[in-house]
C-alpha cells in the first residue's frame, strides 16, 4: 500500500469533510473550489466531464435537493504528490418535483494531485452506485 505523510492524509481527510458540507448546505458549485481546472469527472452512464467549466451544468441542474450525506471507511493512500481517496456514502435526497425521501448508496474515488503551493486538488471525481439504486 502506498502511504503518505500523515499531514497530507489529514490534509485531504480536511478537504473531504469541506466537501460533504458544501454539499449539505445546498453550495454544489463550492466543490469546484477543491479541485483542478482540468478536473475529469466520471459520471456513471455519462460522458466524462473534463474541466470545472464542464462540470458547472451537473452541479448547478442534479434536481436533487441534498437532505443528509454520510460516509464510512474513508482511506487515504499515494506517494509523493499523487494521492487517491475512497469511501461509502448514503445520501438522502429530494428529486424534481416530489416531496418523497430517497436514498441512494455506493463509493466514490477521488484522485488528488498536490499543487505547487503544497495545496491538495481533487483533479478526478467519479462514484459508483449500490446495484438497486
Amino acid at each position: 500500500m502506498l502511504t503518505l505523510p500523515y499531514e497530507d492524509v489529514e490534509a485531504i481527510k480536511q478537504i473531504h469533510r469541506r466537501w460533504i458540507e458544501a454539499e449539505r448546505s445546498g453550495n454544489a458549485l463550492g466543490l469546484l473550489d477543491f479541485c483542478t481546472d482540468d478536473v475529469r469527472w466520471m459520471v456513471p452512464d455519462s460522458d466524462v466531464l473534463v474541466g470545472k467549466d464542464a462540470a458547472r451544468p451537473l452541479l448547478v441542474h442534479n434536481g436533487r435537493e441534498i437532505v443528509d450525506i454520510q460516509t464510512e471507511d474513508v482511506e487515504v493512500c499515494g506517494s509523493g504528490d499523487i494521492a487517491y481517496k475512497t469511501s461509502k456514502y448514503t445520501t438522502r435526497f429530494v428529486a424534481g418535483a416530489t416531496d418523497s425521501e430517497q436514498v441512494a448508496r455506493g463509493s466514490h474515488l477521488w484522485i488528488l494531485h498536490k499543487q505547487d503551493n503544497e495545496e491538495w486538488k481533487v483533479a478526478l471525481v467519479t462514484w459508483q452506485p449500490s446495484s438497486g439504486i
